[in-house]
């Protein structure tokens, strides 16, 4: 349990949101007051504007989105290149 508060943390995402008690699934954007389920992962492509399972954020700055696009793209080429292995 003290390795998830401490990944919590250190995702960069949760600058951008925050937790809705007492649901810990349940996420709400700082830019536009959005709340969805299925946590910080949603909340990335909400930011990113991806439209994966949730709305785009309306209002997030560009350079916040382009962050979570080349983040989420960053973590699909690591996933990717994990299966070549």
């Amino acid at each position: 349990m003290g390795q998830t508060k401490k990944k919590r943390e250190t995702d960069i995402t949760w600058s951008h949101c925050e937790s809705v008690p007492p649901h810990r699934l349940l996420v709400k954007c700082k830019y536009c007051s959005h709340s969805c389920w299925g946590g910080i992962a949603r909340m990335k492509h909400h930011l990113a504007g991806t439209k994966e399972n949730v709305i785009a954020c309306p209002t997030v700055p560009e350079e916040v989105r382009q962050l979570f696009l080349k983040l989420l793209d960053d973590k699909e080429k690591a996933r990717v290149n994990s299966r070549m292995l």
